[in-house]
């Protein structure tokens, strides 16, 4: 699958596919023709059984500025959120999709740019990276689903306080608090590291992850007995699931596992 457009490219891998927002001159703001790029791509991925993800911008300035504030202006009340209903939508749906999905910052990720980052399930970023949810300083505030993204991975606290006060966040605190997952080194580009991260995961079996994520994903601050009823039931569909006997007769025979072929 391979896909452009001026706003975005779609380079396929072996697992899936690099998504690039192509516009940055403009930070790589988001568009309409962005997202839908994105929602297409999505569509193609999970109806091939791809695996993989990686979500990026061009160039060093900006992984993606957030919203294309020019092209709001054009619209009306009702088109606008009819926009905005369709980016959160598309950012649920990401974050919730069976593609493991790395964002590869490679520059500031502000308001939508920050939602499209934490709607992925892994994030990287180059060492010069700056964060923020900015909305408040415009009198707004984040529509993308970053409200709910932001405190289900650095808790509540801090992300009231990145979202009342609107500051950049540079990459050491970031990766501190848990917004990142890593910061790229100086010995490879991002995007090759991002793409080792990304295979990092898939090489395992996908029904595993996909149970380990659904566990995650119902787990608060405490544990609950809601949240270890979800993982009593993943673990008992995955003890029998082909994948769970391919992986210890793998282990056994001293072999590597071929997921999917149980």
């Amino acid at each position: 699958m391979t896909a452009s457009a001026p706003d975005y490219t779609v380079e396929p891998i072996a697992e899936g596919a690099i998504f690039t927002i192509e516009r940055p001159a403009k930070l790589n703001a988001l568009t309409k023709p962005v997202l839908l790029g994105l929602a297409a791509t999505l569509d193609a991925l999970e109806a091939g059984g791809a695996r993989l993800l990686v979500v990026t911008g061009r160039g060093e300035r900006a992984f993606c500025a957030g919203t294309d504030l020019g092209e709001l202006q054009g619209l009306d009340m009702a088109a606008r959120m009819a926009k905005t209903s369709m980016a959160r939508d598309l950012l649920v749906r990401l974050s919730r999709s069976p593609l493991v999905s790395v964002a590869a910052v490679n520059g500031l990720a502000y308001g939508g740019g920050l939602e499209l980052a934490m709607a992925c399930t892994l994030r990287i970023a180059a060492p010069h990276v700056k964060v923020s949810l900015p909305e408040v300083k415009l009198g707004l505030l984040p529509a993308y689903a970053g409200t709910q993204f932001l405190p289900a991975l650095v808790g509540p606290g801090r992300a009231l306080e990145m979202m009342l006060t609107g500051r950049a966040v540079a990459v050491d605190e970031a990766l501190a608090m848990g917004l990142l997952n890593r910061v790229a080194t100086p010995d490879a580009p991002l995007l090759a590291q991002a793409l080792a991260f990304g295979r990092e995961v898939t090489r395992h079996a996908p029904s595993a992850i996909a149970a380990i994520r659904a566990c995650v994903a119902v787990a608060g601050s405490t544990v609950t007995d809601a949240g270890i009823a979800v993982e009593d039931e993943q673990v008992r569909a995955n003890f029998d699931h082909p994948d769970a006997r391919e992986g210890v007769a793998a282990f056994l025979e001293k072999r590597e596992p071929r997921w999917g072929r149980g």
